[in-house]
């Protein structure tokens, strides 16, 4: 059966109608977050002691997300196009300010990588994983591949 202009015009605002008006919910998106965690505080001194230590002796520096993450001054640039082209926002704390994160019901060593669902809390990459990277490709190809197990990515 053909059907008129008007006819189909009257169907689609009946149906835009029924559908405003009806009691389906539709659930919203998940709020997730990669909350990165260096073994370093946060402050202008702690900045500068923080470089002329992994200047001079990096070897003894603890905290390895620290070194692979950042050149001299700035976030390395692969990691840092890396974070920034993931379609889930990635934050970075340090230990002095990890403590805001009250949903951690769980005993920390840092450097960690946590994610946050919902509010709720959970280790996403440990300290062990994150010591065990020797450079940025090592944590992107690690990090990646965390991202794809969970289902955070394809």
């Amino acid at each position: 059966m053909f059907l008129t202009n008007k006819i189909k015009l009257i169907l689609i605002m009946t149906f835009g109608i029924v559908a405003a008006e009806s009691e389906i919910k539709f659930k919203p998106k998940s709020k997730i977050e990669i909350l990165f965690a260096y073994n370093a505080n946060s402050g202008l001194f702690n900045a500068l002691t923080d470089y002329v230590h992994r200047q001079i002796t990096p070897s003894t520096y603890n905290c390895n997300l620290c070194l692979i993450t950042y050149d001299n001054w700035d976030r390395n640039e692969r990691w840092a196009t890396y974070i920034d082209s993931l379609p889930v926002e990635v934050n970075f704390t340090y230990k002095n300010t990890i403590s805001q994160y009250k949903n951690l019901e769980f005993e920390v060593q840092l450097p960690m990588a946590f994610l946050i669902e919902n509010n709720n809390v959970s280790i996403f990459i440990t300290a062990e994983e994150l010591n065990s990277c020797v450079d940025e490709n090592a944590l992107i190809d690690m990090f990646e591949s965390k991202l794809k197990k969970s289902g955070i990515i394809e």
